[in-house]
């Protein structure tokens, strides 16, 4: 049985992640626990067109810019068995701006916390436990811009936390999988979410130029590359994804 564990689980990529577990019959899912800003509106309508999902989701609301409440997160998740699968989705929204107008408590430091001390944090707490069951899946949510060929123009807060995150899971991949553990990243370009807000238009649609389908991808496609990287039955560690 499977024990989910999912940061930022109210993101379009987290609820889609839980929807696609409702679609496949919740069977072999013991619990999905979460962290969320405010999405209940979101997941009442989940529960009411898959019922079961209530006995089976927990969702807490976490500030991951607060260590504090990462603890107390994390505290009430030692009460829990441990968990199978770890995916970690938080990210701020990126907003273009030229390197020299940044300001690095304003700009880089919400993208580092959020992004990357928030996975590290929780990995800490969960990997040691995990490497002792000799078993589960970590997914990390990096991006395409962060990848040498998908670098863009004036995005460097949100590239330097992507990088970021491919650096730590190369890291992890090295010191855990010789333990049991698969840990893997999906780097997606860009994609249809409400991330997509305050992104000027000519970026979107020069990503859709340059995207292989002529279009920004859905959350929908971006689940399609995650799920083997939780399927048991599948092997490989130490991966990007990269879903263009």
């Amino acid at each position: 049985m499977k024990r989910l564990l999912i940061t930022a689980a109210d993101s379009a990529f987290g609820m889609k992640l839980i929807e696609r577990y409702c679609e496949n019959g919740l069977q072999d899912i013991e619990w999905i626990y979460g962290t969320c800003y405010d999405c209940y509106d979101m997941v009442e309508d989940l529960i009411q067109q898959y019922p079961e999902l209530e006995q089976k989701l927990t969702l807490q609301q976490v500030d991951m810019r607060k260590e504090a409440e990462i603890e107390a997160f994390l505290m009430d998740l030692n009460q829990r068995e441990v968990p199978t699968d770890f995916v970690h989705l938080p990210a701020p929204k990126a907003i273009p701006e030229r390197f020299a107008k940044l300001d690095w408590t304003a700009d880089f430091r919400p993208h580092l916390e959020i992004s990357l001390k928030s996975a590290v944090l929780i990995l800490q707490a969960i990997l040691p436990k995990m490497a002792k069951a000799k078993k589960g899946n970590v997914v990390l949510m990096a991006s395409y811009y962060g990848t040498e060929e998908g670098t863009p123009n004036f995005l460097a807060p949100y590239v330097v936390a992507k990088s970021a995150i491919l650096g730590l899971m190369r890291a992890l991949n090295k010191e855990y999988s010789p333990k049991g553990i698969r840990i893997n990243a999906v780097a997606p370009d860009l994609t249809d979410t409400k991330f997509l807000d305050d992104m000027p238009d000519l970026i979107k649609e020069q990503a859709a130029y340059n995207n292989p389908k002529g279009r920004i991808l859905t959350a929908d496609e971006v689940i399609d590359a995650m799920m083997p990287l939780l399927d048991d039955t599948k092997s490989g560690s130490g991966e990007t994804v990269i879903v263009k």
